[in-house]
């Protein structure tokens, strides 16, 4: 019972962690069409399944943007759009892309709390975000050893 309130107050920690690195790395002037869309949000979030119940209008869109940045998408996406008005449904689960990215926020959830959170010398336990592998792409490239990277 005891590791699992660890692993779960690391797993918020590492949602955290993730929120406040990316809402660093956004600023005012470079707002994306994510922080303009926050500052208009209802502050009560629904279908959240991967982050806290409690989280933030503002937090959610930050960790968005930080998603988008790191894959090089945009919100249509994971979520849903109408053809027509190109109008977003963030609450719907019809894109199938919305289910993988909520299974790949989790793995990256247990990576950072589960394994990189067990390591003594944080030093070489530096949180992980989905840019680690998708390198501001919609789809990692496969490790070729050959590339010189």
């Amino acid at each position: 019972m005891k590791v699992q309130g660890i692993v779960r107050v690391g797993s918020l920690l590492a949602v955290a962690t993730f929120a406040v690195v990316t809402a660093a790395a956004v600023t005012q002037d470079a707002a994306p069409p994510l922080a303009r869309v926050a500052a208009k949000a209802n502050p009560t979030q629904t279908n959240l399944r991967v982050l806290p119940k409690d989280t933030s209008a503002q937090d959610v869109y930050k960790i968005m943007a930080g998603m988008q940045r790191d894959l090089g998408v945009q919100c249509g996406f994971c979520h849903e759009q109408d053809p027509d008005t190109k109008q977003i449904d963030y609450v719907s689960d019809e894109n199938p892309r919305k289910e993988t990215a909520r299974f790949m926020m989790r793995m990256t959830n247990d990576i950072n709390t589960k394994y990189l959170g067990q390591l003594g010398d944080r030093q070489y336990a530096q949180p992980i975000t989905c840019g680690n592998c998708h390198l501001g792409q919609m789809h990692p490239s496969p490790f070729d050893p050959t590339s010189g990277r």
